[in-house]
């Protein structure tokens, strides 16, 4: 039956084969792409951000309108504490409070005073670097660490839009057992209602869905290995019986 199978396959035309996983990989080019267009609407589509209050605030770093708005939110009193993760090894807050006054009206850049946030004593106060990350997977665990160091349950999840999904995938990996309160920040720089019609922002964002996508698979592959290994019966070693000690015989003497 094997020899058969072998025979039909050789058979079978060259081109024939060769349309055969053209027509395959155009499949998956469409629902990869079709993915995608799904991915940026619910990108478009992310509610607004919940006005509770949580234990700290993280930043991921990548953009100044972040960080401003995770310096509003801290001073608004949505928590207590703020990280900023993903900070370069070279970056200090003075460093970082430049990069985030030019988002901000001519009068705060002049005082380093914002909608009455005194921003050099509020860094000073309630914020924490951290410059362990180099990727969003980094973030996570870094951020992990440091809430556990904290006793923090629940965090404020501050990143861009477009950003969030993947963030959200992430965190939920490394932050299990924690609440997550997702608040995305538009980025103007990578305006989501128009993509199609800019080359660049399309592939950013095609780029983004593909990167969504291996963080699912990440966490899908990381579940399925702890269930695996939370099933599988722990085996302790029997260790053999020692063998019964006989007594000497011993002989009576003749009286």
């Amino acid at each position: 039956m094997a020899r058969k199978d072998r025979d039909d396959e050789e058979s079978t035309p060259f081109f024939t084969r060769i349309s055969r996983w053209l027509m395959l990989l155009a499949t998956i080019g469409l629902l990869w792409l079709g993915g995608g267009i799904a991915y940026v609407e619910r990108v478009e589509s992310i509610p607004a951000p919940a006005e509770t209050k949580t234990d700290a605030i993280v930043v991921l770093t990548g953009g100044a309108a972040r960080l401003a708005t995770a310096l509003r939110l801290l001073n608004e009193n949505k928590a207590d504490r703020l990280l900023v993760s993903g900070v370069a090894q070279t970056a200090t807050k003075a460093t970082l409070l430049q990069a985030v006054l030019p988002t901000m009206p001519d009068a705060a850049q002049a005082s380093s005073n914002w909608q009455g946030i005194d921003l050099q004593l509020l860094f000073d106060c309630c914020v924490d670097l951290g410059f362990e990350a180099d990727d969003t997977a980094g973030n996570a665990a870094e951020t992990a660490s440091w809430a556990a160091a904290r006793g923090y349950r629940t965090i404020r999840l501050v990143t861009a839009n477009y950003h969030m999904p993947r963030a959200q995938v992430e965190f939920g990996r490394y932050l299990s057992g924690m609440t997550i309160v997702p608040h995305p920040v538009r980025s103007d720089a990578m305006r989501v209602e128009d993509w199609w019609q800019r080359r660049a922002a399309t592939v950013f964002l095609l780029g983004e869905y593909s990167k969504y996508l291996a963080a699912l698979l990440r966490a899908r592959l990381g579940t399925q290995l702890t269930a695996t290994l939370e099933q599988k019966p722990q085996t302790v070693p029997v260790q053999p019986a020692a063998a019964p000690t006989q007594e000497k015989p011993t002989e009576e003497k003749p009286q």
